[in-house]
C-alpha cells in the first residue's frame, strides 16, 4: 500500500515522515528522485539544456537546479513544460520503488501531489495541515525567507481548502512533536491495520 504524503509550505510534511520512518516505515521522496532525474538522467538533461541553451549549466557540466528553479518560478509556460518532462518520470520512479518494498505499506513525501495529480499514483493521500498564519511563519523561519516569498509559493499551491477535500487522511501539525508523534502513531497503526486486511 502507498501512502502519498502532501501538505503545504511549512505545514510539517517533512517532521511527519521521518517520524514515520522512526518507526521503520520505508520512505520515497519525489522531490529526491527529481533531483536524481536532473543530475543523472541523461534524456532529461539533453531536453534541458536543449530548451534553456548551456547558460543552464554549473560548472560540473551539470544542471544548475538554483538557475532551473529561478526560472520556472517566474514563468508558468517553463514551469509546465518541466513539469511534463519530469512527472511522468517521477511516477515511473515511484511505482518502481513501491513495488519493492516489502513492508506492508511505504509512504511517499509528494509536496505537490494534488498539483501534479497524482493522486492515482499512490492509495492513500494524508496531508499534513496547519493553519495558514503557521504555515507562513514556520516557513519564513526554516528557510530564511521573506514573507513575500513564502506567500508566492502558497499562491501557486493548490488551496487548503482543495487539498483537505481531495485527501482520505489529515494529520493537524498545531502543537507540539509529541502530539505529532501521537498522531504519527495512530495513522501507522491504521495503516498496518489496512495493508493487513488488503491481504486477506
Amino acid at each position: 500500500m502507498i501512502v502519498g504524503v502532501t501538505g503545504g509550505i511549512g505545514a510539517g510534511k517533512t517532521t511527519v515522515c521521518s517520524l514515520f520512518r522512526s518507526f521503520g516505515v520505508p520512505f520515497i521522496s519525489a522531490d529526491e528522485l527529481a533531483h536524481q532525474l536532473l543530475d543523472n538522467d541523461p534524456v532529461v538533461f539533453k531536453a534541458i539544456t536543449k530548451k534553456f541553451g548551456p547558460t543552464i549549466l554549473s560548472l560540473a557540466t551539470t544542471i544548475n537546479r538554483h538557475k532551473l528553479q529561478e526560472i520556472i518560478f517566474n514563468s508558468t509556460k517553463d514551469k509546465l513544460w518541466l513539469e511534463k518532462l519530469l512527472h511522468p518520470l517521477i511516477k515511473q520512479a515511484i511505482m518502481s520503488r513501491a513495488q519493492a518494498v516489502e513492508f506492508p505499506y511505504c509512504i511517499v513525501e509528494i509536496p505537490l501531489l494534488i498539483e501534479a495529480e497524482m493522486e492515482n499514483s499512490v492509495d492513500r493521500i494524508l496531508t499534513v495541515d496547519a493553519p495558514e498564519n503557521l504555515q507562513l511563519a514556520r516557513a519564513m523561519q526554516r528557510d530564511n525567507s521573506s514573507k513575500d516569498t513564502v506567500q508566492s509559493i502558497m499562491a501557486q499551491q493548490v488551496t487548503r481548502k482543495i487539498r483537505l477535500a481531495k485527501s482520505h487522511d489529515i494529520i493537524e501539525n498545531v502543537a507540539d512533536l509529541e502530539a505529532l508523534k501521537k498522531l504519527v502513531i495512530y495513522h501507522h497503526n491504521y495503516y498496518l491495520s489496512l495493508a493487513t486486511h488488503e491481504k486477506h
